[in-house]
């Protein structure tokens, strides 16, 4: 993939999320005027985790991590793609679906995890709104490997339209919902994800990239689906821990009434340019990566790393100094207060600064992804996910909520600093034959 094509695809694929996000800032500018820093916005935000964390798990390769390596492999014969496509489907659902069976199984656990001083006439709201939202589980997997599949084919526009119509499902269920039954958004949510997944399904079919006929979709090659589990397990036992962060996070901000919502109004910026560059960027350069080898794999990972820091120092040079503007524009109005927005400028400022090392800390991973290597992310992650839990445990009751952003910084410098050095220091990058 040369290196036009890399920036037409960036450049396409990051318009399409820029379109994602400004739905996104809509539908949360609309929970935000319709239910402000209330216990119903609160409850929301809560179990809102789980599809956050579906993004999140998607967006550090989750999926593409171990599958786009192996559908670049078998790109050029229909049928090894097929085959490796539908045993992938199969066991990401599968795994989706006992997920999604435990996940129901401790619903009032989980809750009150989440939100430990409810009372009694929200705890069941709660928990149906957690119910509601777990098929969200299965759909973003499967989701995954569509997307998988089409960016394995240099397809990067037309499947982030999914994430689209995810948002725009949430806020019709908003408008709909008016400030009254938040249930109502939970199902809009669930909703959403089922649209993307008809979706992708849709781009797939209409290019014709694998057989769908009956007989080929229940295709199950235990190799293959070993092989990725495989390599899919230390991604996974690093990204099951990812959990406990947003959980533990908002368990120590559940006591200060608006502190979860002011948290998840900060993220959504936050994530704006993470999503439009970084993980943009990241999924454009997985394909290209897997084809490479050894140092050509290395000066490309480089220039990519390179890159990246040039366009995200100004990105946070901006926010910190018009972090209030940008809260003002985006959610003031409402019951949104003024108050409300110093104390989401305040948290947002010192959050943009995590950008740098998150976004660069995605690069590198792909470079492990796209080798086959997947222990080194796995400890470097399992290392920052510690680090993080254990600074927002020491800062928050310092500092309130801005320590949840201290924690977020510090983590993701320890996860860079790793992962930089083992892959400065790596051998198996000069063994390998270019």
């Amino acid at each position: 993939m040369k290196l036009g094509k890399i920036i037409k695809s960036f450049f396409s694929l990051s318009a399409l999320t820029v379109l994602s996000r400004v739905s996104g800032f809509i539908k949360v500018a609309a929970i935000a005027a319709f239910y402000g820093r209330s216990i119903e916005a609160d409850m929301l935000t809560a179990v809102m985790v789980l599809p956050d964390l579906i993004y999140k798990f998607l967006s550090e390769g989750l999926v593409s991590g171990a599958a786009v390596p192996i559908f670049v492999k078998n790109q050029d014969n229909k049928n090894n793609l097929s085959k490796s496509f539908w045993s992938i489907f199969w066991v990401t659902a599968l795994v989706g679906l006992i997920v999604s069976l435990l996940l129901a199984i401790f619903t009032k656990n989980i809750c009150a995890l989440l939100m430990p001083e409810i009372s009694s006439v929200y705890e069941p709201i709660l928990c149906k709104m957690w119910l509601i939202l777990i098929p969200y589980l299965t759909l973003g997997l499967l989701s995954g490997v569509q997307t998988s599949l089409l960016n394995a084919k240099l397809e990067f526009a037309k499947p982030a339209f999914g994430a689209l119509f995810v948002n725009l499902s949430i806020i019709t269920g908003t408008f709909i919902a008016a400030g009254g039954k938040i249930e109502i958004i939970a199902i809009a949510n669930s909703v959403g994800a089922l649209i993307q997944l008809i979706w992708l399904f849709y781009l797939i079919v209409k290019d014709k990239i694998i057989n769908i006929s009956l007989k080929e979709c229940w295709v199950y090659d235990k190799d293959i689906a070993n092989g990725y589990l495989k390599a899919s397990t230390p991604v996974i036992a690093w990204i099951s821990i990812l959990p406990l962060i947003p959980v533990y996070e908002r368990h120590l901000l559940s006591t200060n009434q608006g502190g979860i919502s002011t948290l998840n109004y900060t993220e959504k910026l936050f994530n704006l340019p993470l999503g439009v560059l970084s993980i943009s960027l990241a999924h454009v350069i997985l394909p290209n990566l897997s084809i490479l080898k050894g140092k050509e794999r290395a000066k490309f990972l480089a220039k990519t790393l390179g890159l990246a820091s040039i366009v995200i120092v100004p990105i946070i040079l901006f926010i910190w100094f018009g972090a209030e503007y940008i809260v003002k524009v985006v959610f003031m109005r409402g019951k949104f207060s003024l108050e409300d927005v110093e104390i989401a400028a305040s948290l947002f400022k010192l959050y943009s600064v995590a950008l740098l090392p998150v976004s660069l800390n995605l690069m590198l991973n792909r470079g492990f992804f796209a080798s086959g290597r997947f222990r080194i992310p796995f400890c470097a992650g399992l290392i920052a996910a510690l680090v993080q839990l254990y600074i927002c445990y020491s800062s928050v009751p310092l500092y309130g909520i801005n320590g949840v952003a201290i924690a977020a910084i510090s983590a993701g410098i320890v996860q860079f600093v790793i992962l930089f050095l083992a892959q400065l220091f790596d051998k198996q990058t000069t063994q390998e034959k270019d």
